[in-house]
């Protein structure tokens, strides 16, 4: 038979000392979306003025442009995207019976 009870597991486990690291502090989720929702603007507000360089003579890479043209649309994609899902979600929340 198996003894495996709270008290044999707690045996069986490290001891925690009381130096260890705190917990982290968990964020809030609306912090996270707004700092995510920041990173997207910087990427669109620095793709645009790598265009606006390319287009005044300032730069010549047009690869490099390229790429940050194609990194600020894929996360607005991917903004959209989870804005679309969380819809989903609230509408499907909002039509269950209660």
């Amino acid at each position: 038979m198996n003894d495996l009870t709270i008290s044999t597991i707690q045996t069986i486990l490290p001891p925690q000392t009381a130096s260890a690291a705190p917990a982290p502090a968990t964020t809030p989720f609306s912090d996270y979306v707004r700092r995510s929702l920041e990173e997207v603007n910087r990427q669109m507000l620095q793709a645009d003025h790598a265009i606006e360089d390319l287009a005044t003579g300032k730069r010549q890479d047009i690869h490099g442009t390229m790429i940050e043209m194609k990194k600020a649309e894929i996360a607005f994609e991917l903004v959209l995207e989870i804005r679309n899902k969380l819809m989903t979600a609230y509408d499907e929340i909002r039509r269950m019976p209660i």
